[in-house]
């Protein structure tokens, strides 16, 4: 345990800088929403600022994985004879990008809040569902952020597997792998069997002061991705143990 956590602090230290720039960028995005808010004509564009800012956060781990990953290639040598396993490796990164795009979140929803509580006289039915939404939109937001990770760690550990053995082609290779599988699992989840195997688990969010119809999806469509997310990571462990040479 103590060696892992010498390894995330060395990862923590790769990518504080981006973490804290995207902690300076959160709070002129709420300067922004401010300023906006004195000069917009309605209340609600001065919002648009942090509804970009938190989509944004769809790329933050994506963005945190790929400059630990370049940077560890100047070294790679050092990195591949570390004796615990590509696996424990690699989920460092990907803690070490969980945890930062927590806080980056929890701090602009945490600012949302201050500026929402006096710019609008919301009653309880209101003040419930958008304290809600929030809670449930980050999380969305943190899975779809983590999924696109971990392919960022797949595609440069595939990119590092084959560029000593097919050089300068290699390129071919990850083109390929970015738009292969999107296509395969567009084409799958177009068939009657991929709705037989996610549609269950019925969950639907319903948000009454909005003007939208009830949001539904399903627990089979979360472990569908799940079990994918694992498969890859699984599959990136085992190219870095296996494949990848220095």
């Amino acid at each position: 345990m103590r060696a892992w956590a010498a390894l995330f602090k060395k990862d923590f230290k790769l990518t504080r800088t981006v973490f804290f720039v995207g902690l300076v960028i959160n709070v002129l995005m709420v300067m922004l929403t401010i300023y906006l808010g004195t000069v917009a004509g309605s209340s609600l564009y001065m919002f648009v600022p942090l509804v970009v800012a938190i989509v944004f956060h769809i790329l933050y781990v994506p963005i945190i994985v790929f400059i630990s990953l370049r940077i560890e290639a100047n070294q790679l040598h050092l990195w591949l004879h570390n004796p615990q396993p590509a696996s424990t490796l690699l989920i460092s990164k990907m803690v070490n990008g969980l945890i930062m795009i927590v806080i980056s979140l929890l701090m602009l929803y945490l600012m949302s809040g201050m500026l929402i509580v006096p710019k609008f006289n919301l009653i309880e039915a209101y003040w419930t569902d958008t304290w809600i939404s929030g809670l449930i939109i980050f999380p969305h937001i943190i899975m779809i952020s983590l999924a696109i990770g971990v392919w960022v760690l797949f595609l440069w550990a595939l990119s590092q597997s084959v560029k000593f053995t097919i050089g300068r082609w290699s390129w071919l290779v990850v083109i390929g792998a970015v738009i292969i599988p999107p296509w395969a699992s567009a084409l799958f989840e177009s068939t009657n069997l991929y709705r037989l195997v996610t549609r269950w688990g019925n969950i639907t969010y319903d948000f009454p002061t909005f003007s939208i119809d009830p949001i539904q999806t399903f627990a089979g469509e979360y472990l569908y991705n799940f079990i994918i997310i694992i498969g890859l990571f699984l599959l990136t462990a085992w190219i870095m143990d296996n494949k990848v040479e220095v």
